[in-house]
């Protein structure tokens, strides 16, 4: 028993460093113990269940916590979890039920509420996200973010009256970064109502600092990846001699979309998903990231960016495909899905080593247009888009890692502009459907009548009607923000 004791201790300690494999395995050791107590076996199956979470593995962490209400089914926060695992594995029915079970078992549950509003938000059920967002502003007044996601939904919540008491919080100085954050997003709304852009952008700017403070160590090393490591080093990145993984992966068709965010990805990808074949549609997953840094840490500790620099293929490609297999329902004689966590732009060529048949779908709109975008976006979970000069660099580095992979695989990279989609989607969307080798299928344009159209991205509510026509002028007050940039980047002279 010494020795499991010890073991319990060693897996929480690695779970502590994030050394999530090694933690697992420990833990493995623990349960060949048939004497452990009931009730440390059931903490011991939360935990557990947690680390295979963390690691993609969606299918034991859900076998854990089914385990877990074998023996009590009485505890509210467990089928929240439950529910996020079939989140993760793209069941929103059990998803669902799993967090209305654990609302019902906890009504002061306030993850479970909030986790329910999301859910609906995502699956574009407006009525009942409305009715979840509400029950926790009832509560608490103060959850600046969730208001912030309420009036997405219902653009007559933001009157002068909660303006004022949104500045009056503000000065009260007593909320945390994040919902600071929101106040901001929200008064600098109600101000470009009133084509007050100056005091508008000024919001912004107060908006986006705090957002980023919200998880600013994070940010900040994000940022170094971003900005600074990941655009020297692609180009550098050379693979150990692989074994045939291939042959795994030799009947997959994967479709990446890749690019700057608020560029129609969302779009793009709910088109995909909604003709003949049947094309999974996996959202972001950031699972080609996830493999390549949990494989090749050392990577991030190279300074000499001239030298070639060779990564674990086979552990790398191991790790990616069993992921993802993870999330694939239909699994077919020929699988296509699409995945669009835009920053694969930088991974193409580990990814075409993978799997050879992936295409990648580039979508890209007037730069200008672009940059404003993004940074009047509360889009917290992007750390280089709380300033203009961090969106900036990180469209130049876009733009050469780009063109060098367009230069060397042309024929697996198509380009579309988000104008001209806009202005005929029909002609767009069959040149995507002949590029990724799809069976046409006009009703693909009626993608926002599916009642199962789940999206967390920022274009959540924009997906919900057809394809609007570009508006030219949407960014017109605000270019002027860019001249001190025109001699730095001349690609900004180009728009």
């Amino acid at each position: 028993m010494d020795n499991t004791k010890n073991l319990i201790l060693e897996a929480k300690e690695l779970y502590s460093k994030k050394s999530y494999f090694e933690a697992k395995s420990c833990l493995l050791k623990v349960f060949e113990n048939f004497n452990l107590d009931i009730k440390l076996k059931m903490n011991l199956y939360v935990l557990i269940s947690d680390i295979y979470y963390k690691i993609n593995e969606f299918e034991n962490a859900e076998n854990y916590l089914l385990k877990y209400l074998k023996e009590d089914r009485s505890n509210s926060n467990i089928f929240n979890l439950l529910g996020n695992v079939y989140l993760k594995k793209r069941d929103f029915k059990n998803s669902e039920k799993s967090y209305l079970e654990s609302e019902k078992l906890d009504k002061n549950n306030e993850t479970a509420i909030f986790n329910l509003a999301i859910l609906y938000h995502n699956l574009g059920k407006k009525k009942e996200a409305i009715s979840f967002y509400k029950k926790i502003l009832i509560k608490n007044p103060k959850k600046i973010g969730i208001l912030f996601n309420l009036a997405s939904l219902d653009k007559t919540i933001i009157n002068e009256e909660k303006i004022s008491f949104l500045k009056k919080i503000i000065n009260d100085n007593k909320l945390n970064h994040f919902d600071m954050a929101s106040c901001y997003f929200l008064i600098a709304e109600n101000e470009k109502k009133k084509k007050n852009f100056k005091d508008e952008i000024n919001l912004l700017s107060s908006a986006n600092k705090l957002s980023f403070r919200s998880n600013e160590k994070k940010n900040i090393q994000l940022n170094e990846y971003w900005l600074k490591i990941i655009p020297k080093k692609f180009n550098k990145i050379e693979f150990k001699k692989k074994y045939a993984n291939t042959d795994n992966t030799k009947n997959f068709y994967p479709i990446f979309i890749i690019g700057l965010p608020r560029c129609g990805s969302t779009l793009i990808e709910s088109i995909i998903s909604s003709g003949k074949d049947k094309v999974e549609n996996l959202g972001e997953t950031n699972l080609v990231n996830w493999a390549f840094l949990n494989t090749n840490r050392d990577f991030l500790k190279l300074i000499d960016n001239k030298k070639k620099i060779i990564i674990d293929y086979n552990l790398t490609a191991k790790k990616l495909i069993g992921s993802i297999d993870n999330l694939i329902i239909n699994k077919n004689n020929d699988i296509y899905f699409s995945e669009k966590s835009l920053e694969n732009f930088y991974y193409i060529e580990l990814i075409l080593n993978i799997y050879p048949n992936a295409k990648f779908i580039n979508p890209y709109r007037n730069i200008i247009d672009n940059t404003f975008a993004i940074y009047k976006q509360f889009l917290s979970n992007i750390s280089w888009s709380h300033s203009l000069e961090n969106i900036l660099l990180y469209f130049d580095n876009y733009f050469s890692t780009i063109n060098y992979f367009k230069q060397k695989y042309s024929d697996k990279i198509f380009s579309i502009s988000l104008e001209e989609f806009s202005n005929d989607p029909k002609n767009s969307a069959m040149e995507i459907y002949k590029f990724c080798n799809l069976r046409w299928d006009e009703k693909c344009l009626d993608f926002y009548k599916r009642d199962d159209l789940f999206t967390n991205t920022a274009s959540i509510n924009q997906i919900r009607s057809a394809v609007q026509k570009y508006d030219l002028s949407k960014y017109e007050a605000y270019k002027g923000m860019l001249n001190k940039y025109l001699k730095k980047y001349s690609w900004l002279n180009n728009n």
